[in-house]
């Protein structure tokens, strides 16, 4: 299992690190510079406004297909021509309900044109994401990993033919680069269809209502878990944007820092992606977590420090780097939003531990109290401190949730040598704060700063992998035959 998890998700990083850095820095970032801080703010604000109705696409299907699926291989075909079939009619009501909701906020003709293809791309990217939770269920990780950078690839040929090409006579605006993306997911969708269809046998698509009714009841608490989750991650901008007097220029500003944090979370997100499959067959199967936890904590969160760590001591440097707009104001935010990727990786490691567990209820009950916690401090500090009160919120509610989640881990789970090894990530966490703070002090060199602080992070993986491949190697030694009596 071990081997396994480390193979499949070292491809899945190699891929994404080949294809993702392009796309946020080379085309989002292109895009985000060209249009504007108020363009782009807007495009920021109406993208997480969809994203908070993203539950009802998917109602906890995919978190409840990729758990099953892993455990019950041979029960594909039924689960796959039922739930799309349930899927369809989600994205009705997932329409309904947030144009309901739009045009209650306020929204106006120019919001409304680019929430429509807004909206379509999320329903795609629901449907793609069903579809490959099938895939991964199968332990076909490879397959999984390709699909999982598809959809950008195929944006960065489309975009880079029509910013750099002159292919067109057309300038990029945010309206072109919404339904390119809606081009690529469909593309994408086609594929992975077609390859779930030849693992599944598909001949048709079912409508059970009774059926629908069971996996209503079913996956009701991935579909809660879910959208509170999304919705303390997402809602900052919406109520950046709603809140304040020009607000589509302060979202932009908050999202210049906030791409980088998300830019960052999409490859955590992969760790979760390989996990909840592995830990959900692993459970079945009474094996122990333990060894496979402390891995990928080690790899994921350390790395998650470093950049934490990055972005609290140079936030001027990385923004100045990136963009051209209100360049004091997005690295006063990227102070404080780039630690909130420690929390997040947490919760992609611990929660997804607990999902595949089975212990939804009280993960329902931690994430209910974040979306008080985060609609709270929002309404309380963005009037105040603006984009900045927005990050607050965001980061403290990130933590809130991610260490209610490693305590429920150590009471429910009880995985070996976590509490050892937690203790070493907090040990390493500290000495890179202290050393950032002697780099800052002692020499003006950027590089020489920054060299500093990621050699100190090699050093911890270096020995972290040292003892990985002494336990290895010691327990082949210990099933060589001569040392069985």
């Amino acid at each position: 299992m071990q081997k396994k998890f480390i193979i499949n998700l070292f491809f899945l990083l190699g891929l994404n690190l080949l294809v993702k850095p392009f796309w946020i820095f080379g085309i989002d970032r292109t895009v985000q510079n060209t249009v504007g801080a108020e363009q782009y703010g807007l495009y920021f604000a109406v993208l997480n406004f969809s994203f908070l109705f993203t539950f009802l696409l998917d109602f906890g299907l995919t978190g409840f297909n990729n758990r099953n699926v892993a455990r019950y291989s041979h029960m594909i075909n039924k689960y796959v021509s039922n739930i799309l079939g349930m899927k369809s009619l989600l994205a009705l009501l997932y329409g309904i309900v947030s144009v309901s909701i739009a045009f209650i906020i306020g929204y106006d003709t120019l919001h409304f044109k680019l929430f429509l293809w807004v909206g379509i791309n999320q329903m795609l990217s629901s449907l793609i994401l069903y579809l490959r939770s099938n895939i991964s269920g199968l332990q076909l990780f490879k397959t999984d990993s390709v699909l999982s950078v598809l959809d950008r690839l195929l944006m960065i040929i489309f975009c880079s033919v029509l910013i750099w090409g002159n292919v067109f006579n057309v300038e990029i605006n945010i309206y072109y680069f919404a339904s390119l993306q809606t081009l690529a997911y469909i593309i994408t969708a086609l594929i992975a269809f077609y390859i779930v269809i030849r693992y599944s046998a598909l001949k048709k698509i079912k409508w059970d209502m009774k059926l629908y009714r069971v996996l209503f009841r079913q996956s009701f608490p991935f579909a809660l878990l879910a959208f509170l989750m999304l919705f303390y991650y997402r809602v900052d901008s919406v109520m950046l944007e709603r809140l304040l007097p020009n607000g589509s220029i302060h979202a932009g500003m908050y999202a210049s820092a906030y791409r980088l944090l998300d830019a960052l979370n999409m490859f955590a997100y992969l760790f979760a992606v390989i996990l909840l499959p592995l830990f959900s067959r692993m459970f079945a199967e009474k094996i122990d977590t333990g060894k496979i936890i402390n891995i990928a904590a080690s790899l994921l969160l350390s790395s998650s420090m470093l950049f934490a760590a990055l972005g609290w001591f140079f936030p001027k440097e990385i923004i100045d780097l990136l963009y051209i707009e209100h360049i004091k104001e997005s690295s006063d935010v990227l102070k404080i939003l780039l630690p909130g990727i420690i929390p997040l990786s947490m919760v992609y490691i611990f929660g997804t531990l607990l999902t595949a567990h089975g212990s939804l209820k009280i993960l329902n009950i931690i994430a209910a109290i974040g979306v008080i916690l985060n609609i709270g401090l929002n309404f309380i500090l963005i009037p105040v401190m603006k984009e900045q009160g927005a990050a607050i919120a965001g980061v403290s509610t990130q933590f809130m949730v991610a260490v209610s989640q490693l305590i429920l881990v150590f009471i429910i789970v009880k995985p070996k040598a976590l509490a050892k090894n937690m203790f070493l990530l907090l040990l390493f966490g500290i000495l890179l704060f202290i050393a950032g703070i002697l780099f800052k002090e002692y020499t003006n060199n950027l590089n020489i700063q920054i060299a500093g602080l990621v050699i100190i992070w090699l050093i911890f993986i270096a020995y972290k992998a040292i003892i990985l491949y002494r336990q290895s190697s010691f327990s082949i030694l210990k099933q060589l035959p001569w040392n069985k009596s």
